[in-house]
């Protein structure tokens, strides 16, 4: 395995800076959650930045491990297999997608935070990644996050996470994510098939 420190490094400054903020967030006053994350009605009301910001707040610090162990795993098996551009565009367009999804698929849904859905497209990316550099392991992550996510949709959240998040998780946004994450990876898919 052959590791570029520098490329490595260079990459690892996003998921330091998603960390940072979440980790603001969390140890902030509940009026700053409260003010970033997802609100049907406030969104209504034209408080959009919630669209992106919701997925920065966290239910509770087990919720917040949880997710920022999930970024450090992509970043730890997939930083190198696409440009840090690329990855901000991944994590910008799952998470403005997702939140646009659930306020129009899913209206009953008043509020929603976390960053496990942009986390499922950011693997599926990585995933595919990795496949488009012949690092066949990639196969296997995408299929358990597809395996994943099609088991929430008949079985309903995986047993524990609800416990371990502090509150309900919406599977939802799980599958937006995992979908938007085969979009955006389209032009590798393209790669791969040729």
């Amino acid at each position: 395995m052959n590791i570029d420190l520098k490329k490595l490094s260079v990459s690892l400054i996003l998921p330091a800076i998603i960390t940072l903020i979440c980790i603001t967030i969390a140890f902030s006053s509940e009026s700053v959650s409260d003010a970033l994350r997802y609100d049907y009605h406030a969104i209504q009301n034209g408080e959009i930045w919630r669209l992106v910001t919701a997925h920065f707040v966290h239910l509770s610090l087990p919720h917040l491990w949880l997710n920022l162990g999930g970024l450090l795993l992509v970043f730890i098996f997939f930083a190198q297999c696409v440009s840090i551009r690329y990855w901000l565009f991944c994590l910008a367009v799952n998470a403005l997608g997702i939140s646009l999804l659930i306020y129009f698929l899913n209206p009953e849904i008043i509020w929603y935070v976390g960053l496990s859905g942009v986390l499922h497209g950011l693997f599926v990316l990585g995933g595919i990644a990795d496949i488009q550099h012949r690092k066949w392991e990639g196969i296997g992550f995408t299929a358990i996050i597809i395996g994943k996510v099609i088991y929430e949709q008949f079985a309903g959240p995986l047993p524990g996470s609800e416990e371990t998040a502090g509150g309900p998780v919406l599977v939802d946004a799980h599958f937006y994510g995992t979908i938007i994450g085969l979009i955006v990876s389209i032009p590798l898919l393209k790669k791969i098939l040729r």
